[in-house]
């Protein structure tokens, strides 16, 4: 579930679209506005997802509160505000006549694995994006696309998609990060690994079968993939078996028994124990919470 349906912009924007109701779209949210020229004050509660909002139609003039000051910026379409998990917003703006917006929000979960993946432990010194204006044309093209994408109609797996991209965009483009480091041989194999345990982790894989894949010692191949992402083999495939059976369960109607096998785990009982110490629930109450 989204922190952001929580609250509306009923007072001051008519709610167009919402991809959780219209489309059934699990993977991010969406939602289309046409708003009020004039908004006095509007206090948007902080979420635990990254916001983006893009103007779609029409100008404005946006002011947003920090402290005791109001910063100011001129909205019109192409423009992009980007609000940071856990961070609320403080709003007033006027224009000569209504816009039309788009919003986009994405899941922390997705952040904090692309970041991983991105940055290994270097992970949790990477802020998340935040800025009351912003300037990307392939940013507003994938956000526009999304809204539009919605209005047809679009699968869930081209919201998957797009959201997936859009957290590593994010992440490289509007997020202070370390400096990369120069690619060694090692960082390679590692990501070789990620990639054949994605390809491969409906199988029962071993250490010593993913190591063989890149070429490297069990020992050698563990060390290397731990200081890499701070997590070992055994738990990275877990997060991605976790991730598929997400899917499954939010897409499919397929047994919880079929999806198990289908993610690698040799039993349903052994899918339900992970699924349990990840979420805090089974696959079946996860199911019934994405209806």
């Amino acid at each position: 579930m989204f922190g952001a349906l929580a609250f509306d912009l009923d007072s001051v924007a008519r709610l167009r679209l919402c991809s959780w109701r219209d489309n059934g779209w699990r993977s991010l949210l969406v939602r289309s506005y046409a708003n009020d020229p004039v908004a006095e004050e509007v206090l948007l509660p902080a979420t635990a997802e990254q916001t983006l909002v893009l103007i779609t139609e029409g100008s404005k003039t946006i002011e947003s509160k920090s402290g005791a000051r109001w910063h100011s910026a001129e909205y019109g379409p192409g423009r992009i505000g980007m609000t940071a998990p856990h961070h609320d917003s403080h709003l007033r703006w006027w224009g000569s006549g209504p816009t039309a917006s788009t919003h986009v929000y994405l899941p922390a979960g997705l952040l904090e694995r692309t970041a991983a993946e991105l940055y290994g432990r270097d992970a949790s010194r990477v802020s998340r994006p935040d800025a009351l204006v912003a300037e990307d044309p392939v940013l507003a093209a994938i956000v526009a696309g999304l809204g539009e994408a919605a209005l047809a109609g679009a699968d869930e797996l081209y919201a998957e998609t797009a959201a997936a991209f859009l957290a590593a965009h994010l992440l490289t483009r509007h997020a202070s990060a370390p400096a990369p480091a120069p690619v060694r041989s090692e960082d390679l194999r590692v990501r070789q690994a990620i990639a054949f345990m994605r390809d491969n982790q409906h199988l029962p894989l071993t250490l010593t079968e993913i190591a063989a894949a890149v070429e490297l010692s069990p020992f050698h191949f563990l060390r290397v993939f731990k200081t890499a992402t701070g997590q070992t083999p055994y738990r990275f495939l877990n997060g991605i078996r976790l991730d598929q059976a997400r899917r499954y369960l939010t897409r499919t109607d397929l047994p919880v028994t079929e999806i198990a096998h289908l993610c690698g785990f040799a039993t349903p009982s052994r899918l339900a124990t992970a699924f349990r110490r990840e979420t805090g629930v089974t696959p079946t109450v996860y199911r019934n919470q994405q209806q």
